[in-house]
């Protein structure tokens, strides 16, 4: 052995050692996970996997080789997109044509996760400054939204049951003006381009604040960064008398693209239209004191990856607001012949909404909507409150006879159908109405404050639980009335024959696996009965191995699911 061998075997033991003290990160790759093994959700939450993207039928992630050891061996199919991801950005994308697939994979590269939804990234920039004009996609998040999503508790009933037609919500409904429609939507179109990065943009953003600060609603403009500069989402609350902290949303995005989007880009369906149906909404509610909160949102940057209710839907998670639901209407006023439909699309955990939406459309004789469950329908404003663990659904027109003005400068006023959009409009205000709850004046006070705790016993023979439910005693109430379902706001059916004495109610020996939802109604001295409380959710039980009793603390947040 030379000198010179000698002298390297120190600095050779040296790097061992600082490599052992300060071991390489594991790379982390982008995977596919199938959605087909039972097995599968467990495994997830179990080994925390940074699921950042739900669709149809798999979900995208990022995972180091145990990480996906640990999913191969629950059965779950596992594709690896791209290895060692380190910072770089990807962009799901709808279906293409084969022309845009053969330019976009020259300028990066381009993966399909389903049949019709794409990856596109670059080794290097943003991937956004890549693609064509006026075409539609969502950044893959970056951060894991395992701790917000959840298997649906079970799928809404086809069959819903209809309550008792609210006068109220009947003359809600037929405030709206076809009219008054026109003049918002001809108001917008006039700005030319509401495109983000242009001052029309800002000056639109500017003349929905004064419309809404014009009807008296509490207003304030909400900051949004994209790659020039600040764009603003404009949110606008009607607080609620009984449960102000609980609130719904009716949104509409009023930024607009086209292949001249600095210049023309009036977005009269796409989407001046549900803009315009919000602040319509606005504007009707005013009237009406309402049980819960209403927010009326207008986004900016829809066209930029859904930027403004990305960072809206951030913003309300952070600090824990409960966000019951969440009505996204988007291109509601084009019908390529009557009668049309309009298209109501939830993930499996918004299913109770769309179901409600759907409900209440055919309740009120309003419209033929038509209840559909696409995880994969992720281009719109909806989307981040599904990845922050909020229900939300899509109103859309029928993608049947599609918009042939889609991202044109040709999408104007005149190619719209009003009979069509004033019967979309109300349906959507009619959903928010009775969501909502108007204040029925001469009514027993809608109870408030209603919690549930759970007493779970397991014996040899199962599991069942006793269901505590303590609530404050209501103004004007002769007694109460308890009601429970196993689907999220859809089919109460009453628990007590006559009405309760006394605040308090425990419903007995329940199935234990099951999702239990529970509201109660106030009852006056006439027979007259209050609007519902809010609603709690009780969890489903997992039975205490070797226990004969437990008690479970259950999940008693209003709204929340």
């Amino acid at each position: 052995m030379s000198v010179k061998t000698l002298k390297l075997v120190p600095i050779a033991l040296l790097a061992a050692a600082i490599v052992g003290a300060f071991p390489s990160a594991e790379p982390v790759h982008l995977i596919r996970i199938d959605k087909g093994d039972a097995r599968l959700w467990g495994t997830l939450t179990r080994e925390q996997i940074d699921v950042v993207q739900e669709l149809r039928t798999c979900y995208l992630a990022r995972a180091d080789r145990n990480d996906i050891a640990a999913v191969r061996d629950a059965g779950a199919s596992v594709d690896v997109i791209e290895r060692n991801i380190r910072d770089i950005s990807f962009l799901l994308l709808p279906s293409i044509t084969a022309e845009t697939r053969a330019s976009l994979g020259r300028a990066g590269k381009l993966a399909a996760v389903e049949q019709e939804i794409s990856l596109f990234w670059a080794d290097a920039g943003d991937p956004a400054a890549l693609l064509p004009a006026g075409l539609s996609w969502k950044p893959l998040p970056s951060t894991s939204l395992l701790p917000f999503l959840r298997p649906s508790d079970r799928p809404a009933p086809q069959s819903v049951v209809g309550g008792v037609r609210n006068d109220i919500v009947d003359r809600i409904v037929a405030d709206v003006s076809s009219s008054s429609l026109r003049s918002l939507v001809q108001k917008l179109q006039d700005f030319r381009t509401r495109y983000t990065a242009t001052p029309n943009c800002d000056a639109a953003g500017q003349y929905i604040f004064s419309y809404f600060v014009g009807l008296g609603l509490n207003v304030r403009f909400q900051d949004v960064s994209y790659g020039a500069g600040v764009s603003r989402n404009v949110v606008a609350e009607l607080p609620g008398k009984v449960y102000p902290k609980d609130v719904l949303i009716v949104s509409g995005h009023y930024d607009s693209t086209s292949d001249q989007r600095t210049s023309l880009a009036p977005g009269a369906d796409d989407n001046a239209s549900g803009t315009a149906a919000a602040m319509e909404a606005a504007r009707i509610l005013i009237r009406y004191p309402l049980d819960f909160t209403v927010r009326f949102i207008a986004f900016t940057g829809e066209e930029q990856g859904l930027l403004g209710s990305k960072v809206y839907a951030q913003d309300v998670r952070s600090r824990g607001e409960n966000v019951i639901g969440v009505l996204n209407l988007d291109m509601i006023a084009y019908a390529d012949k009557l009668p049309e439909d309009l298209e109501v699309i939830a993930n499996n955990a918004s299913d109770w909404l769309a179901a409600k939406f759907v409900a209440v459309s055919g309740a009120y004789g309003l419209i033929q909507a038509n209840r559909i469950i696409d995880s994969s329908a992720v281009f719109s404003d909806h989307s981040p409150f599904w990845d922050r663990g909020y229900s939300a659904v899509l109103a859309i027109e029928s993608v049947t006879g599609a918009n042939p003005y889609y991202h044109r400068t040709t999408d104007t006023i005149d190619t719209l159908n009003f009979e069509f959009y004033t019967q979309s409009s109300r349906a959507a205000l009619a959903t928010l109405a009775e969501l909502g709850q108007p204040v029925r004046p001469g009514y027993p006070a809608t109870p408030s404050g209603l919690t549930a705790t759970s007493y779970l016993y397991v014996s040899l023979f199962g599991a069942v639980k006793n269901i505590e439910l303590i609530w404050p005693a209501s103004s004007g109430a002769a007694g109460y009335n308890i009601y429970r379902s196993d689907v999220s706001h859809l089919n109460y059916a009453k628990l007590n024959g006559s009405p309760l004495a006394r605040p308090s109610y425990t419903d007995r020996e329940v199935t234990a696996d099951v999702s239990w939802f529970y509201v109660v109604t106030a009852v006056g001295p006439t027979g007259l009965e209050s609007n519902s409380s809010i609603e709690v959710h009780v969890l489903p039980s997992m039975a205490e191995s070797g226990s004969s009793s437990a008690r479970q603390l259950s999940f008693a947040v209003g709204g929340m699911r």
